[in-house]
């Protein structure tokens, strides 16, 4: 049962003015990182970043034959994970940055499709899974992209979410500070040449949810027995939550 209308739900955290999170300015941006993208991902996480999506592929733990979704695939590397552990799936990417899929498809044979994340092609309960690594937070409007991958999953099909998530923590606030504000920015338009980009991605932290918050935002779009993993005391959080069916 969707609760769209619930009386609390969780606000969309107030997104300032100097971050453009439209689909337009989202899609321009990684298409022109993309050249560089998967180098700068796994050079600025030490390659956790791998680990990471290992680490959430197993705890999703798809069947043969099962039908995967993987939302804002970029580059493929989740969803090539996916078929790593489990060569069965039947996997599709999907993405809206060009630039992005043409180096996914370069990478692995698998399926990869154009599509928005808050508008997919897809019919109603066409997958056993949705996941996603590092799209979520990049929706124009957070709620609708949860509440679309949860209508393109089976009933009690999973939705995975593998993200970066506002840190409480004061030890965590400043290590993100000091890494995603300083560190991150430079090394980033020295190798991409796109300032704009790595000056994005701390903002994009700043203003997304805790992972409480993003907790009870799943609830709230038809998804139960949601349950989250911190990874590497907090830098990244894995989210996983089955679709309500429908009550009539």
């Amino acid at each position: 049962m969707s609760l769209q209308n619930t009386v609390n739900q969780t606000p969309e955290p107030q997104t300032p003015t100097s971050l453009d999170k439209s689909g337009t300015s989202v899609r321009a941006m990684f298409s022109d990182i993309a050249g560089r993208y998967d180098f700068l991902n796994h050079l600025l996480s030490a390659n956790r970043d791998r680990r990471w999506r290992r680490r959430a592929i197993k705890l999703l733990n798809p069947k043969p034959r099962h039908r995967v979704l993987d939302l804002c695939c970029g580059t493929g590397d989740f969803a090539i994970e996916c078929a790593l552990q489990q060569s069965q799936c039947e996997i599709i990417g999907a993405d809206f940055a060009q630039p992005m899929l043409q180096i996914a498809t370069e990478k692995s044979a698998l399926p990869f499709a154009a599509a928005d994340a808050l508008r997919l092609p897809f019919r109603d309960e066409a997958f056993d899974a949705v996941i996603d690594a590092f799209g979520v937070r990049n929706f124009e409007n957070t709620r609708a992209g949860l509440e679309e991958m949860a209508r393109v999953v089976k009933p009690a099909g999973r939705v995975l979410v593998l993200e970066f998530m506002r840190p409480t923590s004061p030890i965590l606030k400043f290590g993100f500070g000091f890494f995603f504000k300083r560190v991150l920015p430079i090394v980033g338009k020295l190798i991409s040449r796109h300032c704009a980009a790595y000056n994005y991605l701390p903002s994009s932290v700043d203003e997304f949810y805790t992972r409480r918050e993003f907790e009870n935002l799943m609830r709230e779009t038809g998804l139960k027995d949601v349950r989250s993993w911190d990874l590497d005391g907090g830098i990244a959080t894995i989210f996983l939550a089955r679709k309500c069916p429908e009550i009539q």
